[in-house]
């Protein structure tokens, strides 16, 4: 099932104004990077840009999920952080504990916190258990309170084998097929037909909802005095800006990137964003080494990821969900080099998007200054690639995305909520 409602959509959910709040949890399990934080963070600023008295509930487990500005009437709660070691294994970030104390300290928080918020509608992005098994049981105590479930999906997941076996382990197939109400996927089937690619019941296609990918928009764009800053020094260049994702696993793109250009200050300008995951140290010798190079220049972080893509002539990035439709969406000549381990998700999507002429896409193997160089060179020389939509992408995942949890929220009005009842549990209103 899938309905394409874009901007005018949007425009026309605000309405008479609900008696009491309504109540949405995101929930984010965030064991490395930054993605699934950003993605719920970009959903719920657009629920209180366009949808009325709504209180949200934010849960996860990023540890620089305080560098974003918060909508309003938004509750940042912080799980335990934990990560992954290069097997795709869990590790707490905090080394004073160990893995089994870290996971009990999130599920006893993620328990009371959704608990005493009591939502009308919870989603929960990626992982239908929640990081290894979290929010099981509390779904079916939350469902037994009336609390509508939904899981979000990305475009893919991962290798159609892996996935297979990861969610018959875990029991995530059985989960969604029985306890989730709605399954939303952030892509549309003609793309990937996730579906189909992992096998899941007739049943569980039946009630898949393609919603389209989510396109991010920035309303306060930076200061043009201060992206362009480094533009202004050297005119004639191409500029060309380097995405590292949150940058845990970033120096290799980072390093590559900072080499490919620096030795080429006549012909191209660089700006590197190398992410709040990169190790200080690691930023440090890449600020050292590279120095100077005055074509160059390093940022750590940015909350106007948006507005360094807009003024590029060119982009290179890793292959992250987020990072790849904000690339696409500006439409500036685009190289991937995906993440290959321990998931295959961004080289399946970068090499579907390179068979649509949206991007260039260059296994992580293969990277070198030189190969870089010249495909960023190769990328330049090519006329504007087609825009999403001509390529094939539904690009209206925030619109269907609000008019379903407006939908929701509206059939929860009614709903009785712990507080209807007494200390006796006897219900108070009607």
């Amino acid at each position: 099932m899938s309905m394409n409602l874009g901007e005018d959509t949007i425009s026309q959910l605000r309405g008479v104004t609900p008696p009491q709040p309504r109540r949405l949890a995101l929930y984010s399990h965030d064991g490395f990077g930054l993605g699934h934080f950003r993605r719920c963070l970009l959903l719920a600023h657009r629920v209180q840009e366009h949808l009325d008295n709504v209180e949200i509930l934010l849960l996860t487990g990023s540890p620089k999920a305080s560098f974003f500005q918060l909508p309003a009437n938004t509750r940042l709660v912080l799980m335990e952080p934990v990560t992954k070691d290069e097997e795709g294994r869990y590790i707490p970030r905090n080394p004073q504990l160990d893995l089994l104390s870290a996971l009990e300290r999130r599920r006893d928080k993620i328990r009371r916190e959704l608990l005493s918020f009591d939502p009308d509608l919870l989603v929960v992005d990626h992982v239908p258990t929640g990081l290894t098994g979290e929010l099981v049981p509390l779904l079916a105590d939350l469902k037994s309170r009336g609390t509508q479930l939904a899981i979000g999906l990305r475009d893919i997941i991962d290798e159609s084998q892996s996935v297979q076996e990861s969610w018959k382990r875990s029991g995530s197939n059985l989960l969604v097929e029985s306890l989730y109400d709605h399954i939303w996927v952030y892509g549309n089937r003609e793309i990937f037909d996730l579906g189909g690619l992992y096998n899941l019941t007739p049943k569980t296609r039946e009630r898949i909802d393609y919603l389209g990918y989510l396109r991010r928009i920035r309303p306060n764009p930076l200061d043009q005095e201060i992206l362009n800053s480094l533009r202004r020094k050297f005119p004639s260049q191409k500029k060309i800006v380097c995405v590292a994702g949150g940058g845990e696993d970033g120096t290799p793109l980072g390093s590559t990137f900072l080499e490919a250009l620096g030795k080429n200050p006549e012909k191209f300008l660089g700006t590197l964003i190398t992410g709040p995951h990169m190790d200080r140290s690691v930023a440090r010798a890449l600020i050292n080494r590279f120095q100077g190079c005055r074509n160059l220049e390093i940022l750590r972080f940015t909350t106007h990821l948006e507005d360094h893509l807009r003024s590029a002539d060119a982009i290179v990035s890793m292959g992250g969900y987020n990072a790849t439709l904000e690339a696409i969406a500006v439409r500036k000549p685009t190289i991937i080099v995906p993440r290959v381990k321990p998931r295959m998700e961004q080289w399946l999507r970068a090499s579907k998007f390179s068979e649509l002429n949206l991007l260039k896409v260059i296994h992580p193997e293969d990277l070198s200054p030189h190969l870089l160089k010249k495909t960023i060179q190769e990328s330049l020389d090519i006329h504007e690639p087609p825009s999403a939509e001509e390529a094939g992408l539904c690009m209206d995942g925030i619109g269907n995305f609000l008019s379903r949890v407006e939908d929701v929220l509206t059939q929860q009005q009614n709903r009785v909520r712990k507080e209807d009842y007494d200390v006796e549990g006897k219900l108070l209103r009607a």
